[in-house]
Parts: C-alpha cells; sequence; structure tokens
C-alpha cells in the first residue's frame, strides 16, 4: 500500500487527528508538518504534565478502532516501542458495543450463500466477545458441533483503508522531521502495521495459524488448539471449536502450589516447544489467551499474532538462552551481534559490561524482584541502544516469551527463574551435541567444502586471466569522502559566487564614479553602476543565505517536500 494518496475527502479526518494530538499535549506535531488548520488550544493542563506514553495511548483511544488496534500491534515490539510506550500500550483494549444480530445475519447470508439457520441449529445472539475488527458468538452446527464464530465487523476493512492511506500521507510528511525510536522511519512503522493489519483482515491466514499450531502439538497431551471447520470459513467468517476453559488470569491466586508449579512448567514447556523445536509460536500468548481447561490442558486462543524462526534464528536464540543462564556475557554479546546489523562500529566491550550487570540483577532473583520488562525484552532493547539492528521476529518473541515470565510470575510468586529454566538449558545444550545433530552439522559441512573445493580452481583461474587482462582493479574507499567531496563542492561554489559578486560590485562602484551625463542629457553609466550594485547585493545576500540554509535549501529537500505536498493534495488514488 506504500504510494497511496490521501484524498480531500479525508481532510476532515485529518483535522479531528490534529485535534486529538492537540488535546493529549501533541500539537507541535501537525505544527512542525504546517497541516491541520486552525488547532484548538490545550485546555487540559494535565495534557503536558502526564507520561507522554499514557497521553499517547489515550490519542489512540479517541481516534478509534484503527489506531486502537496500531497500539496494539506495536505493543508486540519493543525494537520500535520503549519499555514505558510497550507497557501503556499493552493494556490497550478495542471492547466495542456488538452489532445489531440483523447485521450479523446479513454477513452471514453474504459469506456463507444461505441463511444462519442453515448452518446452525443454535446461534446466540449475545455475543461472548466483541472488539474493533470482530465479535465472537458461540453457535452449535447442525452435526451437533458447538463452535465460537468469529465475524468481521460490517465495513471495518473500507475504515481501517481510509486511516492507512491518512497514516502513510502523514508519515512521508514526518520523514526527516520527527525522531522516532529505534531503527524505523515513520513510514516503515506505517508499512509494519500494514501488513499486520492485513493479514488480520484475512480470516484464513488466522484459520492457517491455528491449524498449523495445532499440527504441532497434536501428540501432546497438555496443550491443545481448536479445530477449524474450514467447510465454513471464508476472509470475513472463521468458525471454530468453542474452547472450554478459565483464563489464565482468572486461576491466578487460586491454586494449590503444586498445582501452580505444575502449570507453570507446562506453560515453560509448551514455550520451549515452540520456539526450540517447531520454530512456530503464539505470539500473543497473554494469560487471557490461554485458557485451562477443565482436564488441566492448556488451550490457546487467538491466532492473530504468530512468529516464525528458521533455523539460524534457532540456534541465535539457543546461544543467547544459554549464554543467560550459564552468565557468559562474551558469548551473549557476540551472538546478539552477529544476529543483527549495524551501520557503524560499537563498543563491544561496553555492552558485553552491560549485559553481565543485567546477568548479576537476574541471577538468584526471583520474578516477582525484577523490574517490569522481560529478560529478552531487556537485551533487544540493549541492543538498540547500542545500535544493533535485530530482525522484528525477535522481538516479537522477546515480547512473547516477557508475556509469560509475568504468567509464570503470577503462579509461582517467589520463583527464581534462573534456576527453574536451567534444566531447559542443559535439555538444549544435548540435543544441540548429540551425536545424530553433530555428525549431521559435520556432513552438511564436507558437502559446502566439498562445493566450494570444486569451485576454487576455476574461479583462481577467472582471477589469474582478469589480472592478466587489466580488467581486475582494486579500489579503495574511505567512508567520510562522500561527505568531504560534497564539502569541497559546496566550498568552491561559495567562493565562485563571492568572487563574482565581488567583481561586479566593484565594476558597479567604477560605474558610479564615472558619473557624468551622457549626450542624450542621461547618466548611463552611472544608472547602470546602480543596477550592477544591485545585483552584487542580491549575490551577496544569495551567499549568505546559502551559508546558512544550505541543507534546508538543499535540492533533495525541496523534492521530497514537493513530493509530500503534491501526494496530500492529490485527487486520484494511485494502486
Amino acid at each position: 500500500m506504500p504510494g497511496q494518496t490521501i484524498q480531500l475527502r479525508d481532510l476532515g479526518r485529518v483535522q479531528e487527528i490534529a485535534a486529538v494530538l492537540t488535546r493529549n499535549g501533541f500539537g507541535q506535531v501537525f505544527s512542525l508538518l504546517g497541516v491541520g488548520g486552525t488547532l484548538p488550544s490545550v485546555a487540559d493542563s494535565d495534557a503536558t504534565t502526564r507520561p507522554w506514553a499514557r497521553r499517547l495511548r489515550q490519542v489512540l483511544v479517541e481516534l478509534g478502532p484503527t489506531f486502537v488496534k496500531l497500539g496494539q500491534v506495536l505493543s508486540t515490539r519493543p525494537d520500535i516501542l520503549p519499555a514505558d510506550a510497550l507497557l501503556e500500550f499493552q493494556s490497550l483494549q478495542n471492547k466495542v458495543p456488538p452489532m445489531d444480530m440483523a447485521v450479523v445475519r446479513e454477513i452471514l447470508l453474504e459469506e456463507l450463500g444461505q441463511p444462519l439457520e442453515a448452518v446452525f441449529s443454535e446461534f446466540d445472539e449475545l455475543p461472548i466477545g466483541s472488539a474493533s475488527i470482530a465479535q465472537v458468538h458461540r453457535a452449535v452446527l447442525i452435526d451437533g458441533g458447538v463452535v465460537a464464530v468469529k465475524v468481521q465487523r460490517k465495513g471495518i476493512a473500507r475504515t481501517i483503508r481510509s486511516d492507512l492511506h491518512i497514516l502513510y500521507s502523514l508519515a512521508q510528511l514526518t520523514e526527516g522531521r520527527i525522531q522516532v525510536p529505534g531503527f524505523y522511519t515513520p513510514s516503515a512503522i506505517v508499512q509494519e502495521f500494514d501488513a499486520a493489519i492485513t493479514r488480520e483482515l484475512d480470516f484464513h491466514q488466522e484459520a492457517h495459524s491455528i491449524e498449523k499450531f495445532g499440527n504441532y502439538f497434536r501428540d501432546d497431551p497438555m496443550v491443545i488448539a481448536p479445530e477449524v471447520h474450514h467447510r465454513w470459513c471464508t476472509g470475513r467468517i472463521l468458525i471454530m471449536e468453542l474452547m472450554e476453559g478459565k483464563p489464565l488470569r482468572n486461576v491466578f491466586g487460586e491454586l494449590r502450589r503444586s498445582e501452580s508449579k505444575r502449570l507453570a512448567h507446562q506453560l515453560m514447556d509448551a514455550t520451549f516447544k515452540q520456539v526450540f523445536e517447531f520454530g512456530y509460536f503464539h505470539g500473543d500468548p497473554h494469560p487471557g489467551n490461554i485458557l485451562l481447561t477443565p482436564s488441566g490442558k492448556l488451550a490457546f486462543i487467538d491466532f492473530g499474532v504468530m512468529g516464525m524462526l528458521t533455523g539460524g534464528m534457532q540456534d541465535t536464540i539457543l546461544n543467547a538462552f544459554t549464554s543467560l543462564v550459564f552468565r557468559d556475557a562474551e558469548t551473549l554479546a557476540m551472538t546478539v551481534y552477529r544476529a543483527g546489523g549495524v551501520d557503524d562500529r560499537i563498543d563491544l566491550r561496553a555492552f558485553r559490561a552491560e549485559l553481565e550487570l543485567k546477568m548479576v540483577e537476574y541471577h538468584g532473583a526471583s520474578l516477582d524482584e525484577l523490574a517490569d520488562p522481560a529478560t529478552l525484552v531487556d537485551v533487544i532493547q540493549l541492543a538498540q541502544r547500542y545500535r544493533i539492528n535485530l530482525p522484528a521476529e525477535y522481538a516479537v518473541l522477546a515480547r512473547a516469551v516477557g508475556l509469560v515470565e509475568a504468567s509464570i510470575r503470577a503462579l509461582m510468586p517467589g520463583m527464581d527463574i534462573v534456576s527453574e529454566v536451567t534444566p531447559y538449558a542443559q535439555r538444549l545444550i544435548r540435543q544441540r551435541f548429540s551425536p545424530d545433530r553433530v555428525a549431521a552439522d559435520a556432513a552438511r559441512f564436507m558437502v559446502q567444502m566439498q562445493g566450494h573445493m570444486k569451485e576454487l580452481p576455476t574461479q583462481f583461474n577467472q582471477v589469474l586471466m582478469d589480472l592478466e587482462g587489466g580488467r581486475l582493479s582494486f579500489e579503495m574507499r574511505d567512508p567520510e569522502a562522500s561527505l568531504l567531496r560534497s564539502e569541497i563542492r559546496m566550498a568552491v561554489q561559495r567562493m565562485s559566487l563571492a568572487f563574482f559578486a565581488s567583481t561586479i560590485t566593484m565594476g558597479a562602484l567604477l560605474f558610479i564614479a564615472a558619473w557624468s551625463p551622457s549626450p542624450f542629457e542621461i547618466p548611463l553609466i552611472g544608472l547602470a553602476g546602480i543596477l550592477l550594485l544591485i545585483l552584487g547585493g542580491v549575490l551577496f545576500g544569495t551567499l549568505g543565505v546559502h551559508v546558512l540554509f544550505a541543507n534546508f535549501l538543499g535540492p533533495t529537500a525541496w523534492r521530497n517536500r514537493f513530493v509530500a505536498v503534491v501526494r496530500f493534495l492529490s485527487w486520484r488514488r494511485r494502486d
């Protein structure tokens, strides 16, 4: 969707966004952009004294479903948001009044091609959950299966697309003007949200995620996922088995200590398998999305956010996990450094020292004695401070593990997390260095080396031929060379302009000094001198403006500004 343009009919919505931002103490955003018209004054004196993250959360709530969903998506990304905003956004709720039953019937008829009574023998009109994207009803299929029916709200996709058009255009206007946390530009953040919300609006995606997750745990006696009824599923309707049980948050403090410990290890084991065995994990495992069934099983629900890990990512996480457990700051620092990308050199010694301090903090401490951010979230945000750009999957995983840690903290207050997860780390090491794994790694290495050795003579001969034919050249690059060339070019331009202005000014003074009437009684030479003097003054003024505002008046800045204005005022939508 990048490239979509804001429509003039959306200017009212832009004005509304500006007003909400101003009411909550963020009016300077639109002042910097020069859009939004006349903005209201900040009537609430508390608007600028409350914490900025709380005010920003209020902005999202006031702006409605799309922006609430934006906050919920960002709450899974500690690589984009700082810790205080993460905590605020995690409490965002998008509960809204349910759709009228007549509208639900209409949507079911459109999607299923037949009336509700032809598919369901029972259908509860009062939903068991109602959010901004969809609402969920309990129902019974004609064949007797008890199901949960997730129905997408009418017109919500169109509303979200309209708001996305505005977000893209505003992000384009803010590029380079507003500093955002992390490595992401405003446009990149909107693109991330666009991809996430597009997946969530397509219920086929969620149905696939549920089925895939369930297949991984098919042989696990303690973890289950709902069965999907694909026959009745569409892009806007999702029909799945209704999971019976209590949300995990409702059982905190109700269970005996032995039961709580069993449940905590059950949750740790499920997380261990998702991350290190399957490479596919639930991205939002908060205690409302995990049910404790009457038989003692853990039932996962709401699969809108899922994460996938490659083999290389799993190895990286394995190294990071075991390094944390065994207090190996050197290995952890190098693992994080190699896993990410860096724009410049970083101080690895300082990075390692901070990681070591974190390890000292975690070892021997119980979960409820630790700060709110989880272990991996701390590592992600520390890497961000040192400008190490980790892939997004690590950030989603860190937040998911943080939610699991919070549930374990509630189940077993006072538990020493490191001592409890040490057996899992030992199990990982045994798996990693098992004879089968070592043999597989050695075989893969030998195959790769064989290919490289076969290609080596050919590549060496090619280098010799290029060297003999004069086609091989060596180039040295200085990262500061382009900046130096730009400075030299600018200095030459200014010197040329100063020389030209000085020459014209001196000539003008000579012309004025020779002021005398011409044969026609008109002082032509003097008048020419005055004009040249004015021209010289203009050139000197231009030189001063160029020195003071070179960056602002550069061709790149003007081009970006022109493109943003054209996009903002365009009548036509480009696909």
